[in-house]
Parts: structure tokens; sequence; C-alpha cells
């Protein structure tokens, strides 16, 4: 199988597991408050493709809360749904040696409560893939992730992220556990630490 066909394939699953998720939100109220939990994220790697979930709070977006009651509401998401998608391209990035890698089929789920589905919503959970300059990319040292995204209250202001990726086929999965601060927006993947 050719590269580009691995490619298709590869964009074909990912979008219909994005999009299963996001039936199962829209049939099911409930199911999008178990997307990813409040203030967590985390990214997959997966041949030349980096698959992120993120639970940001609506709080980190400006000029979205029209009523300013700390929420979104179905209106104020579908009237600023542009303006979140150039927040999260402008502040959420990927980077690899070859420079910033692009985030493709960019999915956007209000968080519903369980107690009140169509309450406004408090958290927004983001999801897409970063394509990456090349297979070999996956598995370098030289990758770093760029969140400029942090909500208003003190719970609000770290962001606890997963990295998985697999070196080889016979190599158990490589986990690196991180946290994201508006003092700290940024890490390299899967480095040391002392």
């Amino acid at each position: 199988m050719s590269k580009q066909s691995q490619y298709k394939r590869l964009m074909f699953q990912a979008k219909l597991l994005l999009s299963s998720l996001v039936l199962s939100a829209a049939i099911v109220p409930h199911a999008s408050a178990h997307l990813m939990v409040a203030q967590h994220g985390t990214l997959n790697f997966k041949g030349d493709g980096v698959f992120m979930v993120l639970s940001l709070p609506v709080s980190a977006f400006d000029a979205i809360d029209d009523d300013g009651d700390g929420k979104m509401s179905a209106g104020e998401f579908i009237k600023h749904r542009a303006a979140l998608v150039t927040a999260i391209n402008e502040k959420v990035r990927l980077t690899d040696k070859e420079g910033s890698r692009p985030l493709q089929g960019l999915m956007l789920s209000p968080v519903a409560s369980h107690e009140e589905p169509q309450a406004p919503n408090e958290q927004l959970v983001i999801m897409g893939r970063f394509a990456l300059a090349s297979i070999d990319s996956a598995t370098s040292d030289e990758l770093t992730l760029h969140v400029g995204l942090f909500g208003k209250t003190a719970d609000e202001r770290s962001l606890e992220m997963t990295a998985t990726r697999k070196l080889g086929a016979d190599s158990a999965p490589e986990k690196y556990k991180f946290v994201l601060t508006p003092e700290q927006p940024e890490t390299s993947l899967f480095t040391k630490k002392p």
C-alpha cells in the first residue's frame, strides 16, 4: 500500500472516529461530558499524525460570552464558532524540526452538564489531528507543544496532558505526562525530566 493510500485510510479512520464521537454527543447529550475531563488533554501519535483531544474552559476565549455569565450557550457557540477556530489555530501549536505543523479536521464540542444538558457550557472539547512533516518526526525528540488558552479561575489555570507514542511495532507505548500553565504554556515532548 502506498504512503498516500495509507494516509487517506488513516484520515478516513480519524474522521470516522471523530464523527462517531460528535454524533454520539449529539444523540446522547450526556455523552459529551465524557469525551475528556475538564482541564485535561491527550496527544496520541499514529504514523505521521498526532491526534489531539483537549478540554478547555470557555473563559479561555475572548469575546464569546455575550451575556457575561461565564458560560457558552448554544447561540453563543454558533455565533462565535469562527472566532473559536481562529483562536485555537493561533494558540494551540505543535512543532517538529520542520516547524509548526498544521492542525487538520478541527472539531469542537461544548460539554453538556449531567444535571442540565440544555444549560450553557463551561468547557469546550477540541479534537483534531496535527500532520507531522514525516513519520520520522513522531519519534523525534524535537517536538514541542504550545497551548496559550487558559481560563480565568485558579482551577482553569493549568492543563494536564498525556502524550503517547510507540517507537516500534514491538515496543510498549511511551507515555509522557506534563502540565501546562500560563507561566509555562509550552513543553518539549518526551524529554527526560531531571
